[in-house]
């Protein structure tokens, strides 16, 4: 798997999601997962203090599992580690969790079950947005300087604040923020489940492409909504599918996809994600999987490369 920089670290281009690890992934699963994706040429895993259990939340299940898997393989430091927190409850979505006091305990929480004394980007689940953004870049200074994040990103946050931030950071000797993690994929996400998420929309992507800012897009296959199409058309989408992904739009792009697949002999699901890698600035689509198989198959888009013209015309078709 080819790799780019994140920072200053060379990166493998498609990240490891662990969203589903200690819920409807056992440990067992996970360890496979994980082992596979590393035997290809990855070194980007990303959790956050959430994920896990969320049928029963319970935080740092995936952590848990991240870490103990780290330990035992001795591969900490070959790991780009990576995780989130600020994230409200579950049962209140618009509840604040940003003071000082949430952020720094849930950052020393991740390192206790991550078993490390830092991570490469720390990111905030969420924002706040009646929180001056000063006070909130000050805090992720202190991680800075306490030694647990050696960067830090956003995920859900609007453009306007991201922009602002930053600003603030530069005007107050702070650290910027250096990625941002939105949803993002080939495919036009019609309905959130979650409605204090954001995709990546005109102005988010207007500032990637001014600042060069680097992307990490969850969601990235669209649940697998082009692949599924392929092999299966409409009776292989599930309901949720349909209500998320659904739409003469989207089937419109399986068309343009065909079209790619044609030129480069890759299967639908690598060009989807190797549209994202190669967006104007450095994008990092992260990529869950339930079987290993699905993770092998991950090899593939992780060395493919489409021509700008390719690029372009998927993002035109998508447009349309």
């Amino acid at each position: 798997m080819r790799t780019q920089l994140f920072g200053a670290y060379p990166v493998s281009v498609i990240g490891f999601g662990t969203a589903e690890f200690g819920g409807r992934h056992p440990e067992s699963l996970a360890r496979e997962l994980m082992d596979a994706y590393v035997s290809i040429g990855g070194n980007f895993i990303d959790t956050a203090r959430v994920y896990g259990d969320f049928v029963t939340p319970r935080n740092g299940e995936s952590e848990k599992i991240v870490g103990r898997w780290m330990e035992d393989r001795g591969n900490r430091d070959r790991i780009f580690l990576s995780t989130k927190g600020g994230h409200p409850p579950f049962t209140d979505l618009h509840h604040s969790r940003l003071s000082p006091e949430e952020v720094r305990s849930d950052m020393a929480a991740s390192l206790e079950d991550l078993r490390t004394d830092h991570v490469e980007i720390y990111w905030l689940h969420r924002d706040d947005e009646s929180r001056p953004v000063g006070g909130i870049m000050e805090t992720l200074q202190s991680l800075i300087e306490d030694g647990a994040a050696r960067m830090i990103g956003v995920s859900n946050w609007r453009p306007e604040r991201i922009r602002e931030a930053n600003a603030y950071a530069d005007a107050h000797g702070l650290t910027r923020l250096i990625a941002n993690q939105p949803q993002f994929s080939l495919a036009r996400q019609h309905f959130f489940l979650d409605d204090t998420t954001r995709g990546m929309d005109a102005e988010t992507w207007q500032m990637h492409a001014e600042t060069g800012m680097i992307c990490c897009c969850f969601s990235s296959q669209a649940h697998a909504y082009f692949t599924r199409l392929e092999k299966g058309g409409e009776a292989a989408l599930m309901e949720s599918l349909k209500k998320e992904f659904d739409s003469p739009e989207n089937r419109s792009i399986l068309d343009g996809i065909r079209k790619v697949q044609e030129e480069t002999g890759l299967s639908v699901g690598s060009v989807a994600l190797a549209w994202l890698t190669a967006q104007p600035f450095p994008t990092f689509p992260l990529v869950g999987a339930s079987r290993v198989e699905h993770v092998e198959a991950l090899r593939e888009a992780g060395d493919a490369a489409l021509t700008e013209k390719q690029r372009d015309f998927l993002r035109r078709v998508a447009a349309e």
